[in-house]
């Protein structure tokens, strides 16, 4: 992560009804906000993560214990965009989802 001064932040419109999603990448940690709109002064939604690590599933971007609907072009934008920033960003495959989520339907 060197030449990356933090914290370092971009918004993405989601797809999702005007919904912007807000990314800022700081210094051992990072944070998502989503908005109404991008002029709303405040999100209604908010993660947190220790460390440079989110996942993707096909249609969601998952920062800590928040979960962002995407369109995949936003999701793509904002994969390319992390990567820059020295973000992690691993792929989690929803059905590996749904059976961590669900132990007794792994069987």
């Amino acid at each position: 992560m060197s030449g990356v001064s933090f914290p370092v932040e971009k918004s993405f419109a989601t797809g999702q009804q005007g919904a912007t999603l807000v990314l800022m990448v700081c210094a051992g940690w990072l944070w998502a906000g989503l908005y109404a709109t991008p002029y709303s002064i405040t999100p209604y939604q908010v993660a947190a993560t220790v460390g440079h690590r989110v996942r993707i599933t096909p249609s969601q971007l998952l920062v800590g214990a928040g979960a962002f609907p995407l369109t995949g072009k936003s999701l793509q934008a904002a994969h390319r965009w992390l990567d820059r920033q020295g973000v992690t960003v691993r792929a989690v495959s929803t059905t590996a989802r749904s059976r961590a989520a669900n132990p007794a339907e792994a069987v």
